[in-house]
């Protein structure tokens, strides 16, 4: 360590800066990232890792004055193009990460298997599918045991319709003790999915059980902190009552000028991401996918002090100085328009992230003027595919390693807004059914846009045009790109069998949703 230079060399305040950061005390974490990087102005780590921290918490203008300073200093490493890559990354500048990646695969560092690897992942996320499978090439070439490589190549083939030497080599990764657990569970899920669309059911529940087996068994840390984190959120929302929103509505004026505000909610799997993206489509529109700015950078400061552990309550919302919601308004407006690049303007900002139902009073405290749109799909198909959705292992996905525990997860979340609707001005929320979505999209768009007060535009309509050039966060973001489609309209009846023993729990959902 003693023999690094000075603007390499390790710091002890990186170190505590990135446990601040683990430990979810993300302001602590990004005030000691910038304390370090004016002490140590040189140090790459600290300005990379500041960068970094900046950008997640979407001020990415800030982050970018790091970055410029990294390429002053750094400007003679031949991987400095892989870094500042990986960072626009991390922080959804995905244009900006291809050009570092392009760069960096072109020069001293192309024989670095890395560089091609993360260029083939962001080709294919943009549906660069030729160019993807170029740069897989590459990867494999330098490096035939790069198995994240050798997955990507399977999701490709069976994007071109070569489903069976997809399968031989899902099989392989699948069941290769080298392979590592992620990618062998990443594996396993896409056998399912095979499995299902050629109507194997038996067997595409066994395949995704191979996928659940492995996160299930490094599950333990989520499941506790999703146990404390869902608690709390329950007890809270359970206390909220109308009066609590009228009285929160009603002191909008305090707050300052309206804004068109609209949140996109419900339960994961219930059309949000389609919805969105027709929506996102009209002129007077524009939408964030599933951005943490809400959730981890303003929920948590706003009824207490970031280094506090206390759970919300209805007092503590009250106490909310009118200053400081004045203030967290114009952070989370300025987090979303460095997010999206461009400026919000008078056009109506949809905020889709399906887990903030149990958010709702909150978003109240802080934009009383909020508009809500909740996606709405037969209970029983969001549990399926909700079930045969591979997601990365954290507090939220947790709660979809077993069918119990999805349909439980299921049950609070929209419990809560059986709650909530009865609750809110009627003038303030609309749900939106899938299905009539993919049965009737000009209806269903039509419906939408008269709820948001916007006129009818054509361009709703041609929104796979849109997506096109436009990159879908979401695990959806393949589905969406198709055509519109009714396949997935009553999947649940396949897994008839398997759903049968807690069907009584989704009754009261299949009912005052309109499925009975």
């Amino acid at each position: 360590m003693a023999s690094k230079s000075k603007n390499q060399a390790e710091l002890p305040e990186l170190q505590r800066a990135r446990a601040l950061w683990i430990a979810n005390r993300f302001d602590a974490a990004v005030k000691l990232f910038v304390e370090t990087a004016a002490r140590h102005p040189q140090n790459i780590a600290a300005l990379v890792d500041t960068a970094r921290a900046l950008g997640h918490r979407h001020e990415i203008k800030r982050a970018g004055e790091y970055l410029d300073r990294l390429r002053t200093i750094a400007a003679d490493r031949s991987d400095l193009a892989f870094i500042l890559g990986q960072t626009f990354r991390m922080i959804h500048r995905e244009e900006l990460a291809i050009e570092c990646f392009e760069e960096y695969v072109a020069g001293p560092g192309r024989r670095h298997a890395d560089g091609h690897f993360e260029l083939a992942v962001l080709y294919e996320r943009r549906h660069r599918v030729a160019e993807a499978e170029a740069a897989l090439a590459r990867v494999l070439k330098l490096n035939p045991a790069y198995y994240e490589a050798s997955l990507l190549q399977a999701r490709l083939l069976r994007r071109r319709g070569e489903v069976g030497q997809a399968k031989t080599r899902f099989r392989r990764l699948a069941e290769h003790s080298q392979v590592h657990l992620i990618s062998r569970a990443q594996a396993w899920a896409a056998l399912a999915d095979i499995a299902d669309k050629e109507g194997d059911y038996e067997q595409a529940v066994n395949l995704m059980a191979r996928c659940k087996d492995i996160q299930i068994a490094h599950a333990q840390v989520f499941q506790h902190h999703s146990d404390v984190v869902l608690g709390n959120l329950q007890r809270f929302n359970e206390s909220v009552t109308a009066e609590d929103f009228r009285r929160w509505r009603a002191q909008q004026n305090d707050l300052g000028p309206p804004t068109r505000v609209a949140h996109l909610t419900s339960f994961p799997r219930s059309g949000t991401t389609l919805l969105e993206n027709v929506l996102d489509a009209h002129s007077g529109v524009i939408s964030s996918e599933e951005r943490q700015v809400f959730s981890r950078d303003i929920l948590d400061s706003s009824w207490k002090e970031s280094h506090e552990n206390t759970p919300p309550t209805i007092e503590a919302f009250d106490r909310i100085p009118v200053v400081k919601l004045q203030s967290l308004r114009r952070r989370y407006l300025d987090a979303m328009e460095e997010a999206l690049d461009e400026p919000i303007g008078d056009r109506v900002h949809i905020d889709k992230n399906p887990t903030h139902t149990l958010f709702i009073p909150a978003l109240v405290r802080l934009f009383p003027e909020s508009q809500f749109l909740v996606a709405l799909r037969d209970p029983r198909d969001v549990i399926v595919s909700c079930y045969f959705q591979y997601l990365p292992l954290n507090p939220a996905s947790v709660s979809f390693l077993t069918w119990e525990a999805t349909i439980r997860r299921y049950a609070l979340d929209m419990g809560i807004w059986l709650r909530r609707r009865e609750q809110l001005d009627a003038a303030s929320w609309l749900e939106v059914r899938y299905e009539d979505v993919v049965q009737d999209l000009p209806a269903a768009a039509r419906r939408a846009l008269i709820f948001l007060k916007l006129p009818w535009e054509e361009s709703v309509l041609g929104y796979r045009e849109r997506l096109a050039t436009k990159t879908v966060h979401s695990p959806t973001y393949l589905d969406v790109a198709q055509p519109i489609h009714r396949r997935p309209i009553g999947r649940w009846k396949n897994y008839a069998r398997w759903l049968a023993p807690h069907l009584g729990t989704l009754d009261r959902f299949v009912t005052d949703f309109g499925y009975a």
